[in-house]
């Protein structure tokens, strides 16, 4: 994963649960063992949040984290001070039942419990930095429970907290958009089996489809459109990277979806431009090339994804929920992205979005909603 640092199981219509008021703007238009990914991470939890670090010009600065295909094999940090600790009582208001009222989500619609504007005042007052992983979960208790739901899942493992600095509030908000990627790393390797992969979404949405690869990821570096906004070409898509595959390529959208959101609504923290949205649009564009190529130069490859219903169902859910995403965290502070509007221009490219469209059957709008 890289994130650059700008200084100055189931169809639509189960999941489209009745909501509290946690849930907003449903329908407008718009967005174990180690852990996967790490390089250089500090297991003290101080001030690395994300991996190696380079200059940019001008001296900003960017931080790159790699996925690999090798879960487990790395040694696990000696220290126990990032394992995290799970909160004693059930921090944050993720009750989907809809008592308090609050908008049903549209049958065609996604939409899941968020509230961005959710207070956060008192936290930030009685922070301390021993509590770092308490604070963690009831920030997303409050504002984004399917972060504090995934992160849980990570309480005890020694790379949680690896990539936090816990100097103070802010610092630690600042660190939440690479949890929360590394974190969905973690939880999927983790979850996964010998033959399927799984997919975390949200505690209660889950999948778990045999593991694809297809071919080489790497098969569309020429596809690819280049310019100076290309932050992920040369990182994804060459070297070990670009031997990764179908299933693994969704993986990485996952991360960067997830950790979209958990940055987007803490956005009001981070005081400098950030990366945020560039991931999880730009993977979006990738899945759509990987899905022509498919289609034209690999029939076979392109029959195994259109004939595996979870795959089919996850990705049009995804496309869905990337825009429910954009619109209630990524889109709410215009720091939270660098070069998104172009991917998005690429996302959005009739003959792009195209093939995420022949795929599902489905017509598409830059919506949480289906037309």
């Amino acid at each position: 994963m890289r994130h650059l640092h700008f200084a100055p199981r189931v169809a639509l219509a189960p999941f489209a649960i009745s909501l509290l008021s946690l849930v907003v703007a449903c329908s407008s238009a718009r967005e174990e063992g180690a852990w996967l990914g790490m390089t250089s991470a500090d297991p003290s939890g101080a001030a690395d949040d994300g991996g190696d670090t380079a200059a940019l010009d001008g001296g900003d600065t960017f931080h790159a984290t790699l996925a690999d295909d090798d879960h487990g094999d790395d040694d696990a940090p000696d220290d126990d001070t990032s394992t995290g600790t799970a909160p004693t009582d059930d921090t944050g208001d993720d009750d989907p039942s809809g008592d308090d009222g609050g908008a049903d989500c549209p049958a065609n619609c996604y939409c899941e419990p968020i509230d961005p504007d959710a207070t956060l005042d008192d936290v930030e007052d009685g922070y301390s930095p021993q509590a770092w992983s308490e604070t963690i979960f009831e920030v997303l208790g409050r504002r984004w429970p399917a972060g504090r739901d995934l992160l849980l899942d990570k309480v005890g493992d020694p790379y949680f907290g690896a990539f936090s600095d816990r100097s103070s509030f802010a610092a630690l908000m600042d660190g939440l958009m690479t949890e929360a990627h590394e974190g969905t790393h973690g939880w999927e390797y983790g979850h996964a089996t010998v033959d399927e992969f799984a997919y975390f979404l949200r505690d209660d949405l889950q999948y778990f489809p045999a593991k694809l690869h297809g071919f080489d990821r790497g098969e569309i570096y020429g596809s690819i459109a280049t310019g100076s906004y290309d932050i992920y070409r040369d990182l994804y898509f060459s070297g070990t990277q670009g031997t990764y595959g179908f299933y693994e390529l969704l993986d990485e959208m996952n991360c960067y979806i997830n950790g979209m959101a958990a940055i987007g609504v803490v956005g009001e923290y981070i005081p400098y431009g950030v990366s945020g949205r560039d991931g999880a649009v730009a993977f979006m564009y990738y899945l759509e090339l990987y899905l022509k190529l498919a289609r034209t130069q690999y029939p076979q490859v392109y029959a195994e994804i259109q004939g595996d219903p979870e795959y089919v169902e996850m990705i049009e859910v995804q496309w869905l929920r990337l825009h429910f995403l954009l619109m209630n965290a990524g889109d709410l502070h215009p720091n939270i992205g660098l070069y998104d509007e172009e991917y998005e221009a690429l996302m959005y490219a009739p003959e792009n979005q195209a093939e995420i469209e022949m795929l599902i059957g489905k017509e598409l709008d830059a919506s949480n909603c289906l037309p």
